[in-house]
């Protein structure tokens, strides 16, 4: 956006109290925000709805309540940076539950590959949309295990403001002087390495014919995923480790902090906000 469209812009519209109070008690998990920080995430979000649209897809309805508890989710994040991270966000598309994504894939021998795959979310990076399933979004245990759907695809768009996602964000001059590239892919490197040995780990004591659709199966695999300190799903990439460590740092910090404190402490710094107390995070 030019420096004059900026200037000539009008502020946003105040989102509503009754509404604004009606998407905090939705997610409990913002309980830790302050007066000033929960009246800034406000305002950041009434910014955010002016400039992005949030519209339904394949018969989904949207309404104001679901924008703004999408909003609240999506500037979390940048609630002590800048909106300009989704300057290339092209809008949000909420599908009612998981949709069909095409995927394609070119093998050594020059052979492409493609398939279509059920996702609940996916972030478009070169000025694509952000598409959410409502039915993951909205889900009434929320960040309750430390996970989240909307702050996972929205971190990743973060992720891909500078290119691709690879687990490593933009470092802006005005937020991240203290911050060391090498520093973060290190830690990074360290703890993801070390993860995906958990997972191994995990995935070892599965029985040889692993079936998720049984329920004992099941059962046991959620057992051994639930000692992890993050989703398995960490595992997957770099980029997916640093989107699951984010949502675990905004939801549920303290087995982050734990088993990764450089990873916690990182990315206290780069979003600016503390999750933990002190005493806890030391």
């Amino acid at each position: 956006m030019n420096l004059m469209r900026r200037l000539l812009r009008r502020p946003a519209p105040p989102i509503p109290e009754a509404l604004w109070r009606d998407a905090l008690e939705a997610m409990p998990f913002l309980d830790r925000l302050n007066a000033d920080e929960g009246e800034r995430l406000r305002v950041l979000c009434a910014e955010f709805l002016a400039r992005h649209r949030v519209g339904g897809a394949a018969g989904f309805e949207m309404t104001d309540a679901i924008a703004t508890r999408i909003a609240a989710q999506a500037c979390l994040p940048v609630l002590n940076l800048t909106l300009a991270l989704y300057d290339d966000l092209a809008g949000v598309i909420v599908y009612p539950s998981a949709f069909l994504v095409r995927h394609s894939e070119i093998d050594e021998a020059g052979v492409v590959h493609e398939w279509d795959a059920e996702m609940a979310g996916e972030a478009l990076d070169a000025g694509g949309a952000i598409a959410l399933s409502w039915e993951d979004a909205h889900a009434d245990t929320i960040c309750d295990d430390g996970g989240n759907l909307v702050l996972h695809e929205f971190v990743h768009k973060i992720d891909m403001r500078d290119g691709n996602a690879n687990g490593c964000p933009p470092f802006l001059a005005a937020f991240h002087r203290g911050l060391d590239a090498r520093e973060w892919k290190d830690a990074f490197s360290a703890a993801y390495a070390d993860f995906c040995g958990r997972v191994d780990a995990l995935e070892a004591r599965l029985p040889r014919r692993f079936d998720p659709d049984r329920d004992d199966h099941a059962d046991l695999y959620a057992e051994l995923a639930g000692a992890l300190p993050l989703d398995p799903y960490a595992a997957e990439h770099p980029a997916e480790f640093f989107a699951v460590a984010s949502e675990a740092f905004f939801c549920w910090p303290e087995p982050l902090a734990t088993a990764y404190p450089r990873v916690y402490t990182l990315l206290a710094a780069y979003f600016r906000q503390e999750t933990l107390s002190s005493a806890q995070a030391s």
